[in-house]
């Protein structure tokens, strides 16, 4: 059984890696920024691409930390409310597995 939050959870955390990845490089010339390409597909949520953005000034980071703040912001969100999800799921089936045993 695939569970969509589950790979939801997956997007998420790579959302992260790749926001935390561009802004351990944000002092690194010429670092070309990642962004995920994320696509709703059933049962759940995958990435299905990186984009790279170069940088316009050269010998300077594509980064903008405050849009990586952001970026962290909405993954940390969307994976503690896809958590709540598997949780709630796993409630509701133990609650199913208790009537009927």
């Amino acid at each position: 059984m695939d569970i969509p939050s589950v790979s939801a959870l997956s997007a998420s955390s790579l959302r992260m890696d790749l926001s935390a990845h561009d802004v351990a490089n944000v002092n690194t010339p010429n670092f070309s920024q990642s962004r995920p390409i994320q696509t709703s597909l059933k049962p759940g949520t995958e990435i299905s691409a990186i984009q790279k953005i170069d940088s316009a000034i050269p010998d300077f980071s594509a980064t903008d930390l405050a849009e990586e703040a952001v970026e962290q912001i909405k993954s940390e969100k969307d994976f503690k409310a896809n958590a709540a999800v598997i949780k709630t799921q796993d409630k509701m089936y133990k609650e199913a597995i208790d009537l009927v045993v």
